[in-house]
């Protein structure tokens, strides 16, 4: 199957692609974060929007579609990402996979991963010793695994695959800002990391 670990490709914009997740139950967060408003657009669309400009056109895997989008129904809401996942079947070698959990995403943070790939089977960033496995790149073949990880954790998946783990010091040195990374779950959580970046919210 092509996108094995240990292989290597030279990938282009063609051969990559990414899942946006949507459709997260947010109990945590108490709203729905998608449709949360940034600089007056709605969340889910300014990530969508900044992958496909990025170059990873994205496949929205929520419970309800974008216009505009390749959509894919996530009928697993109430049993998390990684279930949510495992209902998805992506085609390029490559694939990013982004939440709505991670609000100030750029699209110099998929770039910056996918250099950092080399021969792993994904590339994910660490913050504050943590990794964050929804914003990160993975190969195709890291979808095999997949169907052997009897958990609904999402880092039991991630444990079982070749990580390349990218620390701050290192998304600093290739022009990433950590928090463009961060994911929250919590109201405070983003209350704060908003004001950090000096974001009007609504």
């Amino acid at each position: 199957m092509e996108g094995q670990a240990g292989a290597h490709y030279d990938i282009d914009h063609a051969d990559q692609s990414s899942v946006l997740l949507t459709g997260g139950a947010s109990r945590r967060m108490g709203f729905d974060k998608a449709s949360f408003l940034i600089e007056s657009e709605p969340l889910a669309v300014r990530l969508a929007r900044m992958l496909r400009e990025a170059g990873w056109e994205p496949t929205i895997l929520g419970r309800s579609p974008l216009d505009g989008y390749r959509f894919h129904p996530d009928d697993e809401v109430e049993r998390g990402p990684l279930a949510a996942l495992r209902t998805f079947c992506p085609t390029s070698h490559l694939v990013f996979v982004l939440s709505c959990d991670v609000p100030l995403f750029d699209g110099a943070v998929a770039r910056a991963l996918k250099s950092r790939l080399g021969d792993k089977e994904a590339a994910i960033p660490s913050i504050n010793g943590r990794l964050q496995p929804l914003c990160g790149v993975y190969r195709l073949g890291a979808w095999e695994r997949l169907s052997i990880v009897d958990s609904p954790r999402i880092m039991d998946w991630v444990e079982a695959l070749d990580v390349e783990m990218v620390t701050e010091a290192e998304l600093l040195r290739l022009g990433v800002q950590p928090d463009w990374c961060r994911g929250v779950n919590t109201p405070s959580e983003l209350k704060t990391l908003l004001e950090s970046a000096k974001w009007e919210v609504e």
